[in-house]
């Protein structure tokens, strides 16, 4: 069965914090020299909202009090800095370091006897994904991807040098990512390599969104929102508003359909916009009669934010339709449905 692990990582009544807002304000410095960088990356994570610092290295940036992702610093040639804690009151000094690269793609020997091709073949099948989005992806900067794989241990591994930078044609996003580290365990590799068994994804790392359309036609709209049901942001969304079947969502247990309330309990964190989810075995998800899924919870509970984003990611395992969604149907945590015409 693939297991997904994502660092990664809904009606308008749930979402009304998207309007509590405030700015934070900073500079980003050398952390050597103490020399303002200009053109630094600084957003949140898997949302679009996101900036670049001036000639004198600052910024200003939109912060919604409800977002928990973290801020993400990213700057060509600098380690990237990850920040849970920024002061909304007073102005920030961020300083960041060169870093240096020493990712080396591994010449071709016995423990690693796949091309380049092939590797990048896998690569963009498991993290864009295999859907008619996936399809319409393309990295605009793979010659930045490092990639190994381990025969012996049937392991395929890729870091990169700088942010991957994806085009989405069906979405028109731009979505430049952080990859921190991704890998697939192959439970078996034929031996012309034409039969490869997945046993599971892995990969980590923080996304920035931006739209190539300003105003998004009537299409993209219908292309965005048809991407957006059924997807984990979705489910998410349903599950903290308590609206699972109202979203067209039924849960089993096995193959026996149950009331989601007696196995599900879901409650508000006291002082915080977001829900505690209590779930104690696994059980399996049909969306609208079409898409099969399954969840289950490591340790029992996790947590889920005003915007639909899980935390921490660890704890859930998703199967099934919502387990083998890649970067390729991804949206940000900010979208909200707009209306558009009916989906065909």
């Amino acid at each position: 069965m693939l297991i997904i692990k994502k660092v990664i990582f809904f009606s308008l009544l749930f979402y009304h914090g998207i309007g509590l807002s405030q700015e934070i304000s900073g500079v980003i410095l050398d952390g050597k020299t103490n020399i303002p960088l200009e053109g630094a990356s600084v957003y949140f994570d898997n949302t679009t909202f996101g900036t670049n610092t001036n000639a004198d290295g600052e910024f200003i940036l939109e912060f919604h009090k409800n977002i928990k992702t973290p801020l993400v610093i990213s700057y060509l040639g600098y380690k990237t800095k990850i920040l849970n804690k920024f002061s909304t009151v007073e102005k920030s000094k961020i300083f960041i370091f060169e870093s240096v690269n020493t990712l080396n793609e591994v010449v071709l020997t016995s423990e690693n006897n796949w091309s380049r091709e092939l590797k990048l073949s896998e690569f963009r099948k498991h993290y864009l994904g295999e859907s008619k989005n996936s399809n319409s992806c393309e990295i605009l900067n793979e010659e930045e991807i490092v990639l190994n794989y381990n025969k012996k241990d049937k392991l395929l591994t890729a870091k990169a040098k700088a942010p991957i930078l994806i085009r989405n044609s069906n979405l028109q996003y731009l979505i430049s990512s952080e990859l921190q580290h991704f890998e697939v365990s192959y439970s078996f590799v034929s031996r012309n390599k034409k039969r490869l068994h997945v046993n599971y994804v892995f990969y980590s790392g923080s996304k920035f969104f931006k739209s190539l359309q300003v105003s998004p036609s009537t299409d993209l709209l219908n292309y965005r929102n048809e991407a957006y049901f059924g997807s984990t942001l979705h489910f998410m969304r349903a599950l903290a508003d308590n609206k699972l079947k109202k979203e067209k969502y039924r849960f089993f247990l096995e193959d026996q359909p149950i009331n989601d309330n007696v196995y599900i309990k879901v409650s508000p964190v006291e002082g915080n916009n977001s829900v505690q989810v209590r779930l104690e075995q696994k059980l399996n998800i049909s969306y609208d009669h079409r898409k099969q899924s399954s969840i289950e919870c490591k340790e029992k509970e996790f947590y889920i934010d005003s915007f639909g984003n899980y935390y921490p990611p660890g704890r859930v395992k998703l199967g099934g339709d919502l387990g083998n969604q890649r970067i390729g149907d991804a949206l940000p945590l900010d979208y909200v449905v707009q209306p558009a015409k009916a989906i065909k």
